[in-house]
């Protein structure tokens, strides 16, 4: 399903353009009347694609593009109106707009059109999107080998676990957790990024009670991956979802750490981006924390002593 925010001022033609554009059955639309509304929803929502008029009060077309390219890059604009100068054409790719549409003409010919360019915008974003991940999960998983390689201790191994998945893969934030098997509490043990006071909110145990229902102790409990790809409406995240909003987290994934058979931790991975855990990123970030569990194994021989304990 493709989410996208059609903009225009005049509310006779927002409501004809969601009826033709959802009629497809793959993209639903909210719409806002003018610019500024439109950046608060950007704010509060996500969504694939935006389509903009341009001649609008207040904030015209252009406006609301540079104001959205302040904040977000990368997402597909589409600029969808009857203001035909080529100036106007000009000024829209140059600020960042991925497609001019001019309005006219028979409104079925010209929303299959639209239909058709909001589609092509969000696959190649969305394959764009792909090979950057891959390749950010890739470095971090060679970076990690070389690093369970040369590194002697578990400390310095899951320190530098999560710098290199902050430097190298480019998520916000990653911690590892251990778990005490007296409390069946989980500690921080190791942490890199964005932090800011967020994992001293955090109360996780393994039990099967609502401290234990997040992705840390679900993944310890259960011992699998546990993925939440919009931490805005995920009820997994409730008790801790406007702190991570605070610090930019959109989604997020939990993977076990073990020693021998037993699951002893977690690693976290915080991204910026929402859905951006699939099968391929899962599949390169379990390879990684199975490699590091497979070394404090051995480190369990060569450096004596428990696994860490919490700082």
């Amino acid at each position: 399903m493709i989410s996208a925010l059609y903009v225009d001022d005049e509310p006779a033609l927002l409501e004809i353009g969601r009826i033709f554009l959802e009629r497809t059955g793959d993209i639903r639309v909210d719409t806002a009347e003018s610019a500024p509304e439109a950046l608060k929803k950007l704010q509060s929502a996500t969504y694939d694609v935006v389509i903009s008029d341009y001649q609008m009060p207040v904030m015209d077309g252009i406006a609301f593009l540079k104001a959205l390219r302040a904040e977000n890059t990368h997402l597909p604009f589409i600029i969808f109106t009857g203001k035909g100068r080529e100036d106007v054409v000009i000024e829209a790719l140059n600020c960042g707009a991925d497609h001019y549409i001019q309005k006219g003409g028979a409104p079925k010919a010209q929303f299959a059109e639209l239909t058709h360019t909001i589609r092509r915008a969000v696959e190649r974003k969305r394959a764009n999107d792909t090979i950057l991940h891959l390749n950010r999960i890739y470095s971090v998983l060679s970076r990690t080998n070389k690093a369970v390689i040369h590194i002697r201790t578990r400390r310095e191994l899951l320190d530098e676990a999560c710098r290199i998945a902050v430097e190298e893969g480019k998520f916000l934030m990653a911690w590892i957790g251990m778990t005490d098997p007296a409390t069946h509490q989980v500690h921080p043990v190791a942490a890199c990024g964005y932090e800011e006071g967020y994992l001293s909110n955090l109360s996780i145990t393994t039990d099967n009670v609502p401290q234990g229902m997040g992705l840390t102790g679900s993944a310890i409990r259960e011992g699998k991956p546990m993925i939440c790809n919009d931490i805005r409406s995920d009820p997994r995240m409730e008790r801790y979802r406007d702190e991570a909003a605070r610090r930019g987290y959109r989604s997020s994934a939990a993977l076990p750490i073990r020693n021998g058979d037993s699951v002893v931790g977690a690693m976290r991975f915080y991204a910026s981006e929402p859905g951006f855990f699939n099968d391929r990123e899962l599949a390169l970030l379990l390879e990684l924390v199975e490699d590091i569990s497979f070394a404090l194994g051995l480190m369990k021989d060569t450096a004596g002593g428990p696994l860490p304990e919490t700082p």
